[in-house]
C-alpha cells in the first residue's frame, strides 16, 4: 500500500482571525472574539430580527394585508427617494455651505497676513530703538546719531 502524502494525515488548527485591528502610533492590536461572544452575538441579532418583524403578513387577513403592503412599500419608496435625493444634493453641490469659498479665502488671507508679520518682524529685529519706545529708524538717522556721539579727530589746520 502506498502511503498518502504528509499533508492528508496531519490536522491543521483552525486559523483565527481577528475580530478587530486596532492601530496605533506605536503599534498594531489586535482583538480576538471567543466562541461565548460569537454565540452571544448571534443570538442579539436574532432577536433584533424578530423585533423588527413586528406583523406577520401570513397570518393576516385581506384588508389588513393590503394595509401592511402598501406601508411597507411606502417606507421602501421614501429611503429610495431620500438616498437619491441625497446623492442629487451632493451632485448639485447644495450640501457645503453656502459661503464655504469665502471662509476658506479668509483663513488663507489670515495666514497670508501672520507671514507677513514674521517676516516683517524677522526683518526689523535689529532696527528697534529699545529706550524710544519700540520706534522704529532708518539706517541713516542710526549712522548720524552714531557721528554724533564718537567726534572724529578733525584734522588742524
Amino acid at each position: 500500500m502506498a502511503e498518502s502524502p504528509a499533508q492528508y494525515n496531519t490536522i491543521e488548527p483552525k486559523k483565527r482571525v481577528p475580530k478587530r485591528i486596532l492601530h496605533f502610533s506605536d503599534g498594531i492590536l489586535e482583538e480576538f472574539s471567543t466562541d461565548e461572544e460569537e454565540i452571544e452575538e448571534r443570538k442579539q441579532q436574532q432577536e433584533k430580527e424578530k423585533q423588527q418583524q413586528v406583523a406577520d403578513p401570513s397570518a393576516m387577513s385581506w384588508v389588513p394585508w393590503l394595509v401592511y403592503l402598501a406601508w411597507v412599500g411606502a417606507t421602501g419608496t421614501l429611503s429610495v427617494c431620500d438616498a437619491a435625493g441625497e446623492k442629487l444634493a451632493w451632485w448639485l453641490g447644495i450640501t457645503s455651505p453656502k459661503y464655504y469659498y469665502e471662509i476658506q479665502e479668509a483663513k488663507r488671507m489670515q495666514r497670508e497676513e501672520e507671514e507677513r508679520k514674521g517676516k516683517q518682524d524677522a526683518e526689523m529685529a535689529g532696527w528697534v530703538g529699545e529706550g524710544e519706545g519700540g520706534l522704529v529708524r532708518s539706517q541713516e538717522e542710526v549712522r548720524g546719531q552714531e557721528r554724533s556721539a564718537d567726534p572724529a579727530p578733525s584734522p588742524s589746520p
